[in-house]
């Protein structure tokens, strides 16, 4: 048993100053010190000497640690805060930047309203949010228009021949772009608009080699103008809507709806090299010259050419609106497109089959030369094959028209002819290509069975590849 001065010593030990056993642990105990408690007799003495009920619970103090001052732990807590602040500060940024850029007045391309030299701001980059379809077809669909038109048939008759295709108002004062093979050829042109709207037509220009036309007409009121985009900005994948008027006036004003399947592809439509937007929406008959749209309700291509076939679907082409804008300003102010060097000659492709077949080296062969122009005063005459340009060797004439179009209006060219079986250079002076004043001779052209120069005469295939005036 365990009593007397032994229990007593016990409890003078654990209750002075009228303390509970509790008390203990919440005594004010020294920080930064450790505590240490050891077995000692009375455990062993009272072990199973007293009821459980009357136990003593003897236990060490708690003693608060300082977290902080593990090292472990301050340096994740360190690397948290540390990240968060870098994160926020990076957010702000760029946050600034994108404001900065929206606000920014030069990222804005220009329609020159032919007012006064005024220009008009219409086309901003991506700004505001995402339309939905319905709020998009709303929008841009009253700035869509159908072009009706009309043109005689030659000899006697005189019967007339109907036309439709689409056009996008850009100015309320009514300047209207369309495709060029819209209005190619025709003596009256209408404009009827989705309010039911009809308007005669006076084409401002035309430019074959981009496929656009812009045309004016003259109404009492202001006209409801598209807004145009930046198709720099265009990623494959995004949603494209094209509204435009498939069949004539049958299916007025229709949209349909895909994605951009392709930017800056090259395809050559009626013997021209283009660069084209392509897309899924849906291309018709009559869609052309109308809108490729983005979901900010923005103008990005004008619609122009559908690749067709039983076994093709969903590849319609569209002109990117970034190469339109700086040809419909020149045709506005000019009424034509400036600044374009000229080498004043048709052409034919001379293959190595053609070449052998004729005795001739292969080459360029011209068929004919414009009186006055740049080839003309340079000395070059019809018949002559031309086998060098600007010091390049030339098979064809697209390196003919990519090496011109590297050049500018006034450039001295030196060119290599072989006329006669002999070798001779000329040098000629680009000169700026200017509307003729003649109509407009047809795209496809039959080439002569035969082609005479001097005493030399030349066979070509009667299917060959028409030529190409440049």
């Amino acid at each position: 048993m365990f009593g007397g001065k032994a229990m007593e010593e016990f409890k003078n030990n654990f209750n002075e100053e009228n303390e509970t056993y509790e008390d203990i642990d919440k005594k004010q105990l020294p920080e930064n010190e450790d505590y240490t408690w050891y077995d000692d007799e009375y455990k062993a003495a009272m072990s199973g000497t007293v009821s459980e009920k009357n136990a003593l619970s003897i236990y060490r103090p708690k003693v608060k640690r300082n977290r902080f001052k593990n090292p472990v732990f301050a340096a994740v807590v360190s690397s948290i805060v540390t990240t968060a602040i870098c994160f926020g500060m990076f957010a702000a940024i760029s946050s600034g930047i994108a404001a900065s850029k929206s606000q920014d007045p030069s990222s804005s391309l220009s329609i020159i309203t032919g007012n006064e030299n005024e220009i008009k701001t219409v086309a901003n980059k991506k700004t505001g949010e995402a339309m939905s379809v319905s709020d998009v077809y709303d929008a841009v669909s009253p700035s869509v228009v159908s072009i009706i038109c009309t043109s005689k048939g030659k000899g006697l008759s005189g019967t007339s021949a109907t036309s439709s295709g689409s056009g996008v108002i850009l100015t309320k004062d009514g300047y209207i772009v369309t495709n060029n093979h819209v209005i190619e050829g025709a003596t009256i042109i209408t404009v009827k608009t989705i309010a039911g709207q009809s308007l005669d037509a006076q084409i401002v220009g035309a430019d074959a080699r981009t496929d656009l036309a812009v045309l004016k007409v003259e109404c009492d009121k202001e006209l409801p103008y598209a807004d145009l985009g930046d198709s720099a900005a265009l990623r494959v994948g995004d949603m494209a809507l094209a509204i435009g008027n498939p069949l004539q006036e049958e299916l007025v004003s229709t949209l349909t709806v895909g994605y951009i399947s392709a930017i800056n592809r090259t395809m050559i439509i009626d013997e021209r090299q283009m660069t084209m937007l392509q897309t899924d929406a849906a291309i018709n008959p009559g869609n052309s010259g109308g809108a490729l749209i983005n979901i900010y309700g923005q103008v990005i291509g004008i619609t122009t050419a559908k690749s067709t076939g039983y076994d093709i679907e969903g590849l319609g082409f569209a002109i990117p609106v970034n190469e339109a804008i700086p040809v419909i300003e020149s045709i506005i102010e000019h009424g034509y497109v400036t600044g374009r060097p000229l080498v004043g000659i048709t052409g034919i492709d001379v293959t190595e089959s053609i070449a052998a077949a004729n005795d001739l080296p292969v080459g360029v062969y011209v068929d004919s030369v414009i009186p006055g122009g740049s080839a003309d005063e340079g000395g070059i005459k019809a018949g002559d094959v031309i086998v060098k340009f600007d010091g390049k060797k030339i098979e064809n004439v697209d390196q003919i028209n990519a090496i011109r179009d590297e050049h500018k209006v006034g450039d001295r060219i030196e060119v290599t002819v072989s006329r006669n079986g002999k070798n001779m250079k000329c040098t000629i002076v680009l000169q700026e290509e200017k509307p003729s004043t003649e109509p407009q001779a047809e795209s496809q052209q039959t080439v002569p069975e035969t082609s005479q120069c001097g005493s030399q005469q030349y066979n070509f295939p009667s299917d060959f590849f028409s030529f190409f005036g440049w």
